[in-house]
């Protein structure tokens, strides 16, 4: 069976484990060769693909209902589910999204773009099919890196004391998250996967001998178990646990499957997967670059689209400025689970002693860094916007309320193009907005960005450092200076018939749309968001021209309202327009995100017309 014939997940339930087998090799060779050339989420999709095909081999979905915590784990099951022929548009405009998309399949049954839900929505789906008395059953995909975030405990804590329900997590170990795991727990897993040699010896060995012998070995494995692994973290939660296994080997996948379904208790399956499977170049990836990749040759690995010439991402340079900045004052990073998406493994090489990865643990981060800024210790969080609002409870009580001074870097602020709906960056501005004392910036270039992180080290309040997913004129070689800076806007291009106000990219866009049009407006780069620069305000309403402000972020508590609140209180009545986010954006290139939000150069000229 060739993956372009399959329509439908009950087109390979009549297959043998060799025909299986030779699915999922025919599987990791599409899934390498398709996105390298789209890009795409890769190692962990080449690691899970016998667990797909097995999940998809023994249940049937959508009756009994598949959740991929994450998603990014699911190409296999969008392939088995009739997709394969769609892979030529995956994560571009209007195409297959490169996650678990409810629009697409109605056996995308969890839409999911943050780590550490699969079991909390494991335990709603099955509490809904006992309540409507329903049948089939629910099973959680989970990886190593999500399962130590606080919400899948919490989950697991109250699924397992819940004899009146019956789930699945398959704990998908391949001990990498984005980047390596850390933790307790995952040291726990790493004593309990054991060793993969004996492992696939066992595996052997099982083949080959009679049915008694196998049965007395499992008796004493079980025994050897008990007695070595009585401290089982999952038992301990009222799981039955079976495991480890090779998440690799089909038939054993198959088979431990067909056992769980048997069970009357919920069970953890602990299989041991190899992240990047297939792909040498992915599998022997420790740092995780081939986790989310772009187009690439797929002979070395080498992508294909490099950053242009004196140009680097926002995210170098900041790791950049806080590596220069050491030699001013040493401060320490809080990273959660994101060295190598923040570009900070440099920082982390240089001063190893100087960042803790706490993992897929935001919440966690946010009051660690409170209590060490509590404790006279300059602290540095960087998150991408979209995982920031993870915290919002933490960052409010435990920062915010109370003044604290942690400086945050705000990654991928404002449209994130093909990671789509669950990861752009649109709502920091607002949730920020709603905290009191958090100081919220955005630089217009790299040496901006250099200043504001010394201004934000150097104020006592809670600051917030936001940029977005794009390169910048920049040279590691000559570094720009850190300059003392005021809490200001300031002119970028001067005019008077007309005032228009943005910060970040969106400056880019307002100075396009004037060599265009040829309007003599003012254009005030914003940089300090909150607060307000009240005396440029001031002077450009005196001059009661028409203003314009143009936001990348969700249209709710942002700047424009604090500058017509700021109106109101001091009696002005200029004319005033807002362009902003006010919808849901999926995923396409930024271009195609702008178009989506009616941001794109095009509507933003018909409105400055019309201003």
């Amino acid at each position: 069976m060739h993956i372009s014939d399959i329509q439908n997940p009950k087109d390979i339930k009549q297959l043998s484990i060799k025909e299986l087998e030779a699915l999922s090799l025919e599987i990791r060779l599409f899934l390498v060769d398709s996105i390298s050339k789209t890009g795409g989420h890769l190692a962990s999709n080449l690691g899970a693909v016998e667990l797909s095909v097995a999940l998809h081999y023994v249940f049937d979905s959508p009756i009994d209902q598949f959740i991929f915590d994450v998603g990014h784990q699911s190409y296999t099951h969008k392939i088995l589910t009739g997709r394969a022929h769609q892979f030529n548009t995956l994560r571009q405009h209007t195409g297959l999204s490169g996650y678990i998309n409810y629009q697409e399949s109605v056996h995308d049954v969890w839409e999911s773009g943050h780590a550490g839900t699969a079991v909390s929505a494991l335990h709603g789906v099955l509490k809904a099919k006992q309540l409507k008395g329903e049948s089939g059953t629910a099973i959680a995909l989970v990886g190593d890196g999500s399962i130590t975030s606080g919400m899948s405990f919490e989950a697991l804590n109250l699924l397992g004391s819940d004899p009146t329900l019956k789930g699945i997590v398959i704990l998908n170990d391949n001990n990498m998250s984005i980047s390596k795991n850390v933790g307790a727990l995952s040291k726990v897993l790493t004593l309990l996967r054991g060793n993969r040699l004996l492992m696939k010896l066992r595996n052997g060995i099982a083949r080959v001998t009679p049915n008694l012998f196998v049965r007395i070995y499992r008796r004493f494995k079980r025994m050897i178990k008990a007695f070595f692994q009585s401290g089982n973290i999952f038992e301990e939660l009222g799981y039955a646990y079976i495991g480890p296994i090779d998440g690799n080997d089909l038939k054993t996948v198959i088979k431990t499957l067909k056992q769980a379904q048997k069970m009357k208790k919920s069970v953890v399956i602990h299989a041991v997967t190899e992240k990047g499977k297939g792909y040498e170049v992915a599998s022997s990836d420790s740092d995780g670059k081939f986790h989310g990749v772009g187009s690439f040759d797929k002979t070395t690995g080498v992508p294909t689209k490099a950053n242009h010439t004196g140009m680097k991402s926002y995210s170098e340079v900041i790791s950049e400025a806080m590596m220069a900045y050491q030699a001013i004052q040493k401060t320490f990073v809080v990273m959660p689970a994101m060295l190598v998406g923040t570009k900070f493994e440099k920082f982390y090489q240089q001063f190893p002693d100087r960042l803790i990865d706490v993992g897929i643990a935001e919440e966690h981060a946010a009051t660690m860094a409170a209590a060490l800024s509590r404790n006279n210790v300059q602290v540095f969080l960087p998150l991408y916007a979209t995982f920031s609002q993870r915290a919002y409870d933490q960052i409010m009580n435990d920062i915010a309320r109370s003044d604290t001074k942690v400086v945050f870097g705000i990654d991928r602020a404002g449209f994130v193009g093909d990671d789509g709906s669950t990861h752009q960056g649109l709502f920091d501005v607002s949730m920020f907005h709603s905290m009191p004392n958090v100081v919220i910036t955005m630089p217009y270039d790299a040496q901006e960005a250099f200043n504001l992180i010394h201004y934000g080290f150097s104020q006592i309040h809670p600051f917030v450092i936001r940029y977005p997913r794009l390169e910048t004129e920049f040279d590691p070689k000559q570094l720009p200076s850190f300059e003392v800076i005021t809490p200001s806007w300031t002119v970028l291009s001067e005019g008077q018939s007309q005032i228009w106000i943005s910060y970040g990219p969106g400056l880019d866009l307002l100075l396009q749309a004037k060599s265009i049009l040829g309007v003599d407006a003012k254009i005030i780069n914003a940089r300090f968001i909150r607060p307000i620069d009240q005396t440029m305000l001031k002077a450009v309403l005196d001059l009661n021209v028409p203003m314009f402000v143009y936001e990348e972020a969700f249209a709710s508590g942002t700047l424009y309202h604090h500058i017509l609140a700021f109106m109101a209180e001091n009696d002005y009545h200029v004319k005033i327009r807002h362009m902003a986010v006010n919808d849901i954006i999926h995923h396409g290139t930024r271009e195609h995100n702008q178009k989506d939000a009616k941001l794109d150069i095009d509507t933003l000229m018909t409105v400055l017309k019309n201003l």
